[in-house]
């Protein structure tokens, strides 16, 4: 009786004979893996990152006050420490330094209470200590772009504290926080972590669903793998079976060669996630500064856990793509094995009902996307049962397509057409795995295409729709794509006296806390154009404006809206500065592409009543009739250098600058999406490299046969090129109606449950030809190397290929 090392030696020896197999296969695992990987490491480093950046300047304090708007008064400090009794507590000025024309951070420390702050940006030697209390003006570097100094140097002529930190247990906290003027609020470090975890997890949600497409197409491609590794050995299956080996002994050999397998791929797949990885770093963090926070993230930080992760959930996948292949070898006769049409006659037989219950999985992967209310990951299950569902119902198509094709009358008179259709009927068992592979692939390109166009196209109108102004000056903190900081109030006085300028609006952006939780918050003065840059999703637009600009409450981004449950006429409780916490209702919602987490807007009229802040942080303009905008933009930056306040940079720019800004924002923000797209799509190409292969291999009798009986090298090479056009267009084909439901699901079910905006769908023609050129393209490539080795076959060659 055949042992499990004789089993063990006989698989050595057939990839031996067939590198080409196993190195195919071991690229398929190793790809699905390296997404995975790369896509976990980038999130989690920058998720990392940013705990350091919290971390930096707090070393072992656990919280920080900090000013609802300006600076924090110099004397509020001497009455927390002196009065309130709280030691544990160090003040810190921020702002920037230039030297030697390089820009640095500069923190003003109290030499004194620095200790307690020793933290990544605050490594202070006794010897630095000494040089602060003792020489004035004093500045010693802290880091590669960090300087410190004392609070009196820092601060200049501009008094007040950038924040304080502090070192609380939770009961200390809440005694504090009840004592706080209006004017100062206290935040933990460990929430500020918090907020950034749920501000990024739809983005991150999405990039690892990205992953696990290429996982769910690279087990496609190892089932398609281990099916015709079984086929190839039906004979030395077959003589194990008659001289003793049992079915559970090949079922459990298959299985163990399938880990093995899953295994080096896996290793092979950490190394290269990790060079993914960190090309996809970077487009991460870019997104996430766009879009949220800024982030500094340059060094991966890969941990056995993620390794871990990333080789697990690939062998799964490996484990439950050999279970079918290995099922049917074990489970046939001798007799069966050793015949090669076995596994093909299986797959016909039981194509109806993999087709009904691909049908029913459909059914149910679309209720449950219909169902889940506001939960994304059940969205996002939904719509890969919906995919896996059309996958099984694929086969049974395609043999019916197949079917009807070879009965097209064009198709009968061309012999290479006909036989390039049979073939891949004939092998259907073995290419449909490879269509179904690239269909998905391409599928997911469609989907993914039609989703960014029409959010795209939505982005574009909205802006052209909101920027009701035609140029804007804005402070921003150093940040142009975020406008966060304060104009000098001269600014408007001499935007108001210029003849060019017809209306002005003035704009504040803030953080303010409602319904418990930090919002931006635009506090608008509104010039007589500014009521059209809103578009009301509910009620009378011109109504709600006119109660808006009676400053009887507050406006909400339909994004804000979405995640806080609430819809016009619902209130909100926002915490004021004079008169505590405020109950406002919500006037009307406004659709918004700005800020994901959403945002709110305030009249100046009512912020003024509860607020004590007069800042401004942009001033919009209508140019009067024959005003030159180019003109007014080199006047207005001209007085950039004059006017501004120290510290706070600012920008010009027309609607159009922004515009173009806001769009390139928009793109990148999609480019790692784009990235993944094509790593699942070179997965799908490897699978039908890979399947184009196995044909060849199988069917090297065949040519031979043909190449006897007259066939030229160039009347195969075609045929080859046939079939592997045949299998492009297929796939193509069956990715378009596969794509359009995906768009779908993704424009109206994930996108709003991730960043809480609707928008129209839009449906390109541009798509659908993108789709099939990639699908034929994938397919040409991967026979471009079958080709040239079948176009050169002899007899004798072709009938030792097996």
């Amino acid at each position: 009786m055949m042992r499990t090392p004789l089993l063990a030696r006989s698989s050595w020896r057939f990839f031996i004979h067939h590198p080409w197999q196993l190195w195919l296969t071991l690229l398929s695992i190793a790809l699905g893996t390296a997404v995975i990987v790369a896509v976990d490491l980038a999130n989690q480093t920058a998720r990392d990152s940013f705990q350091q950046s919290v971390n930096a300047l707090s070393g072992g304090m656990t919280h920080t006050i900090t000013a609802v708007r300006g600076n924090i008064p110099d004397d509020f400090y001497r009455q927390l420490r002196v009065e309130w009794g709280y030691r544990d507590a160090a003040p810190l000025v921020e702002t920037t330094l230039l030297r030697d024309g390089a820009q640095y951070t500069l923190l003003g420390v109290d030499p004194f209470a620095a200790p307690l702050q020793q933290g990544a940006k605050l490594k202070l030697a006794a010897a630095d200590v000494r040089r602060l209390l003792m020489e004035p003006g004093a500045m010693v570097q802290a880091g590669d772009d960090v300087w410190v100094t004392d609070i009196a140097t820092a601060q200049g002529e501009s008094p007040g504290l950038t924040s304080i930190q502090l070192k609380l247990t939770d009961a200390e906290a809440a005694a504090l926080q009840a004592r706080l003027p209006p004017t100062l609020k206290l935040e933990s470090f460990r929430n500020r972590q918090q907020v950034f975890d749920q501000m990024t997890q739809a983005f991150q949600t999405n990039l690892t669903a990205m992953s696990l497409l290429a996982v769910l197409v690279g087990t496609f491609l190892v089932y398609n793998t281990m099916t015709f590794s079984v086929l190839q050995r039906r004979r030395s299956f077959a003589i194990g079976r008659m001289v003793g080996v049992t079915g559970g002994q090949l079922f459990r050999h298959l299985l163990l060669e399938a880990l093995v397998l899953g295994v080096v791929g896996g290793v092979l797949g950490v190394l290269l996630g990790v060079l993914l990885g960190q090309g996809l770093l970077v487009l991460v963090t870019q997104t996430i500064s766009d879009l949220y926070v800024e982030v500094r993230a340059t060094d991966l930080l890969l941990t056995p856990a993620l390794a871990l992760q990333g080789v697990g959930v690939t062998l799964l996948a490996v484990l439950a793509a050999t279970l079918a292949p290995a099922l049917e070898a074990a489970r046939v006769s001798p007799m069966q094995v050793a015949r090669q049409s076995a596994l093909e006659q299986g797959g016909r037989r039981i194509g109806t009902t993999l087709a009904v219950v691909g049908a029913l999985l459909m059914l149910a992967g679309w209720g449950v996307v219909g169902a889940s209310g506001k939960s994304l990951l059940a969205g996002f299950v939904g719509l890969f049962v919906l995919m896996v569902g059309y996958s099984l119902a694929t086969p049974l198509v395609l043999r019916l397509g197949l079917g009807g094709l070879r009965r097209v009358p064009g198709l009968q008179r061309g012999l290479l057409a006909r036989m390039a259709v049979r073939g891949v009927e004939a092998s259907l068992s073995r290419t449909a795995l490879a269509i179904i592979a690239l269909t998905v692939a391409v599928a997911a390109t469609v989907g993914v295409s039609v989703m960014i166009g029409s959010f795209r196209a939505s982005v574009a109108e909205w802006l052209e729709m909101t920027l009701a102004s035609d140029v804007y000056v804005s402070a921003t903190n150093g940040r142009s794509s975020q406008v966060n900081g304060t104009l000098n109030p001269q600014w408007l006085e001499r935007v108001q006296a210029l003849p060019e300028v017809a209306a002005v609006s003035t704009g504040r952006t803030v953080r303010l806390e409602v319904d418990g939780f930090p919002v931006p918050v635009l506090v608008l003065q509104p010039g007589g154009h500014s009521g059209r840059g809103f578009a009301f999703l509910q009620g009378d637009g011109e109504a709600v404006w006119r109660r808006f600009l009676n400053g009887e409450g507050l406006l909400a981004s339909e994004p804000f809206a979405y995640h806080h449950g609430k819809r016009a006429g619902d209130t909100v409780k926002v915490v004021t500065e004079q008169a505590g916490t405020l109950e406002l209702p919500v006037l009307g919602v406004f659709r918004d592409y700005s800020a994901t987490q959403g945002m709110a807007v305030l009249p100046r009229s009512l912020y003024g009543r509860y607020w004590a802040d007069r800042g401004i942080s942009s001033i919009g303009m209508v140019l009067a009739p024959g005003a030159d905008a180019a003109s007014l933009k080199r006047k207005l930056q001209g007085w950039a250098g004059t006017l501004q306040l120290p510290g706070e940079p600012l920008v010009v720019r027309s609607n159009r600058d922004i515009r173009e800004a806001s769009l390139a924002v928009f793109d990148r923000t999609f480019a790692v999406t784009n990235v993944l797209r094509l790593l699942v799509i070179i997965v799908a190409f490897v699978g039908v490299f890979s399947a184009l292969m196995a044909l060849f291999l199988e069917k090297g009798r065949e040519y031979a046969i043909l190449r006897a009986t007259g066939f030229t090298p160039g009347q195969l090479r075609r045929l080859v090129m046939g079939q592997a056009v045949l299998v492009g267009l297929l796939a193509g084909l069956l990715a378009l109606p596969l794509g359009g439901l995906m768009s779908l699901v993704l424009i109206d079910i994930i996108n709003q449950r991730s960043f809480g905006w609707t928008m129209q769908t839009h449906f390109s023609l541009l798509a659908g030809v993108q789709a099939l050129a990639l699908a034929l393209a994938a397919a040409w490539l991967a026979s471009l190397y079958p080709v040239r080795r079948i176009g050169g076959i002899s007899l004798r060659a072709g009938f030792q290929l097996n």
